[in-house]
C-alpha cells in the first residue's frame, strides 16, 4: 500500500484537525479507557515504527508484467477471474500460514502487521469507498492498540521497583475496550468533521460532504496475537466472521469442520437489537418489514440520517442539498457505533473466514466454513506453495452436493438461491479458497446463472446481485 491514503489523511488533519484518540499510560494495573485522549494522525505512527500494511484499493496492485515494489512483493495477482484482482499473501504475518482476500464492488480490505500481532479489516458500503473512512477506522483502531500493548510490553530485564511492574500482556477486556472506543469516536469525528465543513459557511460550497455522511458502511476486524494465540473479532452492522475447526478424523479418515460464529448480527431480525432498539425508543415501532427505518442493519458507521436530530436535518435539507427529513425521525440516533467484540482460543488447524453481508443470504454459515474445508483438503498438498491456474477438471466437473460438505448443516434459511429458483449444489475448480466461496454464493454449479450475475452491477441489478467480499485466513 502506498502512501496515498496516508498523504490523504495527514492533509485532512492539518486542515481540520480531526483528532483521533490516543491512548494514556495506565496508572496501575487496571485499564481505563476513560483516560483516551486526543491526538494526531495515525498514518504517521504507522509509517514510523516499521509496520507491514497492505491494502486492497491501490491503483498500482502489481500484476505478473509489472515490476513490484517492496512493500507489495509478496503479492501474486490473478485477474484472470471475473476481471477482478485476486489476491493472497505469499508471505504472511507470523501464525498465520495462508491468508487469501477477494472484494468486488463496495467492499475494501486492510491488513496491518507488526511483531505478533496482525490486524485484519474488512469494510462494506459506500461510506468508506467515497470517505475513505476505511483507513481512518482502520489506523485509529490499530494506532490506539499499539499505545496498550506498549505499556504493557515493558523491560524486565533490569531490575525495577515493584509499583512499577505491569503485567506482560493486555487481557482481553482492555484490548476490547480500546477497539470499541476507536470505532466509535473515529466514527464521531468523521461525522463531526462533515457536518462541521458543511454549516461552516452559508454557501453550499460543502454540501457534498454532507451527502456523504448519510451513507452508510459495516464493518468487520480481525486481531491476531500470534504469542498468546487470540483471535479477537470486532462486528458492527451484518458482516459475518466465522472460524472453522477441525475435528478429529472419524473412522474412516474423515474430517468434518466445527462452525464458530465469532461475530454479531446487528440486524433488526435479532431478538437482541430489536428489544435494544425497542427500549431506546419507547412509544414508536421503527422496525417494520425486517428492516430498522428502511435500512438491514441497526449499528453502522456513517448514516447521519439516522444519527443526526430533526434540527440538524432541517437546517442541510433547507439550505444545504439535504434530503427531506423523515418524519418516522423523531427520537435520534437509532444507529449506533458501538461494535461489539468476542474473543477466541485458536488452535492448529483453525481457518477464519470473514464474508459481506450478501454472502450470508447465499450460503449458511456451515456452508461457507463447509466450502473452505473442501477447498481446503484438495489443495492442502499445494496452496502453501503458490496460487497457480486451477487443475483441469473433469468434463463437466463433479457437482457437490450441500449434504456431502464436511459440516453438519442446519435448516437453510438464505434467500438468494429461491430466489433465483436453482437447486444449490457446488463446484470445487477455483485455485483460491476465496474465489471458491464466492463462485459458490454466486450460483455454485449452475455456470449459466453465475456468468449472468458477474456481469450485473448491483445497482442494476434488480436486487440478484450485491457487493460480495471474502477473506480467508489459515492459521498455524
Amino acid at each position: 500500500m502506498t502512501l496515498k491514503s496516508g498523504r490523504y489523511f495527514i492533509r485532512w488533519g492539518r486542515n481540520s484537525c480531526i483528532p483521533l484518540k490516543i491512548l494514556a499510560p495506565p496508572h496501575s494495573r487496571g485499564w481505563s479507557v476513560s483516560r483516551l485522549a486526543l491526538g494526531i494522525s495515525a498514518t504517521i505512527f504507522l509509517a514510523t515504527f516499521n509496520n507491514t500494511v497492505y491494502g486492497d484499493a491501490d491503483d498500482n496492485i502489481p500484476s505478473d508484467d509489472t515490476p513490484q515494489s517492496s512493500l507489495l512483493a509478496t503479492f501474486n495477482t490473478d485477474k484472470s477471474l471475473w476481471q477482478m484482482p485476486i489476491r493472497h499473501l505469499g508471505e504472511p504475518p507470523p501464525g498465520i500460514m495462508r491468508m487469501y482476500w477477494f472484494t468486488r464492488y463496495d467492499t475494501r480490505f486492510r491488513i496491518v502487521s507488526r511483531g505478533p500481532r496482525t490486524l485484519i479489516n474488512f469494510f462494506e458500503g459506500d461510506y468508506v469507498m467515497r470517505a475513505n473512512i476505511s483507513d481512518i477506522i482502520a489506523d485509529n483502531i490499530w494506532y490506539n492498540l499499539e499505545h496498550l500493548f506498549g505499556w504493557y510490553q515493558v523491560d524486565h530485564s533490569t531490575a525495577q521497583p515493584v509499583e512499577h511492574l505491569q503485567e506482560p500482556h493486555p487481557p482481553p477486556d482492555a484490548i476490547s475496550s480500546v477497539i470499541k472506543t476507536a470505532v466509535k469516536y473515529g466514527d464521531e469525528s468523521v461525522l463531526k468533521y462533515f457536518l462541521g465543513r458543511v454549516l461552516s459557511t452559508l454557501s453550499k460550497r460543502n454540501a457534498a460532504d454532507g451527502l456523504i455522511a448519510t451513507t452508510a458502511s459495516c464493518m468487520v476486524s480481525a486481531l491476531y496475537e500470534d504469542d498468546v494465540r487470540l483471535l479477537h473479532i470486532t462486528s458492527l452492522g451484518n458482516m459475518r466472521a466465522l472460524l472453522g475447526r477441525p475435528r478429529p478424523p472419524d473412522a474412516s479418515g474423515v474430517v468434518k469442520y466445527d462452525v464458530h460464529v465469532l461475530s454479531e448480527d446487528h440486524t433488526p431480525s435479532n431478538p437482541a437489537e430489536h428489544a435494544r432498539i425497542a427500549a431506546l425508543h419507547p412509544g414508536e415501532d421503527p422496525i417494520q418489514d425486517g428492516t430498522l427505518l428502511g435500512r438491514p442493519y441497526t449499528r453502522a458507521l456513517g448514516d447521519g440520517t439516522l444519527k443526526w436530530d430533526s434540527e440538524v436535518q432541517g437546517k442541510l435539507h433547507k439550505d444545504y442539498l439535504g434530503a427531506a427529513p423523515d418524519p418516522r425521525v423523531k427520537t435520534a440516533p437509532y444507529i449506533s457505533a458501538d461494535p461489539d467484540v468476542s474473543t477466541i482460543r485458536v488452535l492448529p488447524g483453525d481457518f477464519l473466514v470473514m464474508t459481506s453481508h450478501w454472502v450470508g443470504e447465499c450460503l449458511m454459515d456451515e456452508e461457507v466454513v463447509g466450502l473452505v474445508g473442501a477447498w481446503f483438503h484438495k489443495h492442502s498438498a499445494t496452496h502453501l506453495v503458490d496460487v497457480a491456474p486451477a487443475t483441469p477438471e473433469p468434463d463437466p466437473p463433479e457437482v457437490i452436493e450441500p449434504r456431502e460438505l464436511p459440516v453438519d448443516l442446519k435448516e437453510d434459511k438464505t434467500v438468494m438461491y429461491r430466489r433465483w429458483n436453482v437447486p444449490k449444489r457446488f463446484l470445487n475448480v477455483m485455485p483460491t479458497p476465496t474465489a471458491h466461496v464466492a463462485y459458490n454464493a454466486m450460483g455454485g454449479a449452475d455456470t449459466e446463472l453465475r456468468d449472468v450475475l458477474v456481469q450485473l452491477n448491483p445497482a442494476a441489478s434488480g436486487g440478484n446481485v450485491k457487493a460480495i467480499g471474502v477473506a480467508v485466513v489459515f492459521f498455524q
